[in-house]
């Protein structure tokens, strides 16, 4: 049975210590991906194994480890942003696995020492409320230089890199884009039309879905689900730069049950696996050979910019610190 659990209480519960013999028959997880019922469900029907999960963006699971120094919280980690998992693994938090399905990937989408995998490619777009925008005047934005239209006033929302991965590929691709000093400079300009940094990933396009603000920065995924559910809303990919990032996934170090944690990270690499991603997300899988959705293919042949997003996990802590200074006060 798969159970999503929200609250504190349900989390405790979610991570408590299984009962003896269980060890490979549940297994708990911190997610942040689309489609994940539909995921865990056929990982569950393929293998046996339970899954409990836990939504949670990479940053917060990240604060989290670091405020239990580094004692598990669950077993397997999954998805969100790169740039944590590094951080984590530089800690000491992982617990590196090298499955024998990486053998199918490019070195590009894996740790090489087995502390994370690649599992799918994700990206950032304009998600835009088609209503608002018509009611307001508002002309269609087609790049990041646009977002800095004073026209855009209280008009864009984002969600803050410290706490959303997604958010931090994309101040990382702009850094890496434009350089440090003209990608500051145009992040400011893009900051005096947002209103408030958001702490979850998704909530930006959720708010434009429903007519709060004309414009969100949001995950590529997020959006076409969000078309996909019938809100008046479009989406266009950045025409200087379209972000994108590694949706990882990776054990925990202390794990519980780390051989179901290994069940689960051989499966989700798997052809089967990745053909399952490929049918509930809207996130490209990386295995070579499955078949992508002609949007997701969109995605894929996008203007993505060049940017190494292992180093920009490197310079996590010195981009945050960076961000804090200049827009910490929102």
């Amino acid at each position: 049975m798969l159970k999503k659990l929200g609250a504190l209480a349900a989390a405790v519960a979610m991570l408590a210590v299984p009962a003896a013999g269980a060890e490979e028959k549940k297994l708990s997880i911190f997610i942040a991906y689309t489609g994940v019922d539909g995921i865990l469900q056929e990982f569950t029907k393929d293998t046996g194994i339970e899954v409990e999960y836990l939504a949670m963006s990479s940053g917060e699971v990240l604060t989290r480890l670091r405020a239990a120094k580094g004692k598990a919280q669950a077993d397997v980690w999954f998805a969100g942003g790169l740039d944590s998992y590094v951080a984590a693994a530089a800690e000491g938090f992982l617990e590196p696995y090298v499955s024998p399905e990486r053998a199918a990937y490019d070195p590009m989408f894996y740790n090489a020492d087995g502390y994370w995998s690649g599992i799918s490619l994700g990206a950032v777009d304009f998600v835009v409320n088609s209503e608002i925008m018509a009611k307001k005047n508002l002309p269609m934005p087609h790049s990041w230089q646009d977002l800095t239209n004073p026209v855009y006033k209280g008009e864009v929302l984002m969600a803050t890199p410290a706490v959303s991965g997604t958010f931090y590929a994309m101040v990382w691709a702009i850094l890496s884009a434009k350089g440090e000093e003209e990608g500051w400079k145009l992040l400011e300009g893009i900051d005096a039309n947002v209103p408030y940094y958001s702490k979850r990933g998704a909530e930006p396009a959720n708010k434009v879905s429903t007519g709060e603000a004309a414009i969100a920065v949001a995950p590529f995924d997020t959006g076409e689900k969000l078309k996909g559910e019938g809100y008046k809303i479009e989406t266009t990919f950045p025409a200087d730069g379209v972000p994108w990032y590694i949706a990882p996934v990776a054990l925990f170090k202390g794990a519980r049950n780390p051989d179901a944690g290994k069940a689960l990270i051989d499966w989700v690499l798997s052809a089967k696996g990745q053909e399952t991603l490929a049918k509930y997300t809207m996130q490209a899988p990386i295995r070579p050979g499955v078949k992508l959705a002609p949007a997701v293919q969109a995605m894929r042949d996008s203007n993505l910019v060049k940017a190494d997003v292992v180093e920009g996990g490197a310079q996590r802590k010195r981009v945050l610190a960076a961000w804090q200074e200049r827009f910490g006060s929102k």
